[in-house]
């Protein structure tokens, strides 16, 4: 009985540490437009300079050239699963793995 409680404390611990936490940015990276842009399937996009740094979700909107946008924005979550960073594009579950970005827990 103590090896299964044993086994079910450790595994129950092992399975809260691999949860996503949000994050935010420690400083700025140039990796965060690169990465958003990848994964919109454009070649570049401008964010910025404090994108992420407050707050862990990110909001894209598609240029206005006249009046308003009735398309809703891409939403994009900035996420701790243990040391690493990722971002995550909500509207597909796409993500990615941030090498170069320095994360934080919210």
């Amino acid at each position: 009985m103590k090896r299964l409680s044993l086994c079910l404390l450790l595994s129950g611990c092992q399975a809260f540490a691999q949860t996503p936490i949000d994050a935010v940015l420690q400083k700025p990276s140039e990796e965060i437009p690169r990465t958003v842009a990848r994964m919109l399937g454009i070649s570049e996009v401008t964010l910025a300079k404090n994108a992420l740094m407050d707050d862990s979700q990110l909001l894209i909107e598609r240029s206005k050239q006249q009046g308003l946008s009735l398309e809703k924005p891409e939403v994009f979550r900035l996420s701790l699963l243990g040391k690493s960073c990722w971002l995550e594009r909500a509207s597909t579950g796409e993500k990615r793995e941030l090498k170069e970005a320095l994360c934080k827990a919210k």
